[in-house]
């Protein structure tokens, strides 16, 4: 009795520490099946209900003549998160552009670089309040790993920004979130 125990315990932990390995493997290398994950949290002043977050692959210039292109054509975006998850996030490589609003009056846009559309990551986005602006903080972890944390920009003052940055203030070199000065 003891030794078939002791099988079934060791055969259980190969078993988990097999799906383990597997799903690792996955994320990160084979693609076999779409492990993207994306998170949406607010501070209780916010509410994520009137979040968006659209997605393109290669779909915005950061030659654009300021932020309005952003909202010109929204069919060129996959929406992945509108209240509620909408979309699974499709796994590409290169430029990622991101969209996110929060109801409809701020937005905040980036562009995430994967360099192998096998790579699949964990899309944290937290949104609160602070001095009466709306904050995004995005973590996302992976082979692509990103993190940052901006306030959101008013929609209506879209025309006087470019890549997040005041059209007076952009420089050219682009860090995937604003246009800096060198």
């Amino acid at each position: 009795m003891k030794k078939r125990t002791t099988i079934l315990i060791l055969a259980a932990t190969f078993v988990v520490i097999g799906l383990f390995g597997l799903f690792k493997i996955n994320k990160d290398f084979l693609l076999l099946w779409n492990a993207n994950d994306i998170s949406v949290t607010t501070d209780s002043l916010l509410t994520s209900g009137k979040v968006k977050i659209e997605y393109g692959i290669s779909v915005n210039t950061i030659s654009r003549t300021n932020d309005l292109d952003l909202f010109k054509n929204r069919t060129k975006y996959s929406v992945l998160y509108e209240g509620e998850l909408r979309e699974p996030m499709f796994n590409e490589y290169g430029e990622n552009d991101f969209l996110l609003t929060y109801d409809d009056q701020y937005y905040l846009s980036f562009r995430q670089f994967k360099f192998n559309r096998r790579h699949q990551h964990d899309y944290n986005f937290h949104f609160y309040e602070k001095g009466n602006k709306v904050f995004a903080q995005v973590d996302i972890s992976g082979q692509d790993a990103m993190k940052f944390e901006r306030p959101m920009i008013e929609i209506r003052k879209a025309g006087e920004f470019v890549c997040n940055t005041p059209i007076d203030s952009a420089g050219g070199v682009y860090n995937m979130i604003e246009l800096k000065k060198e």
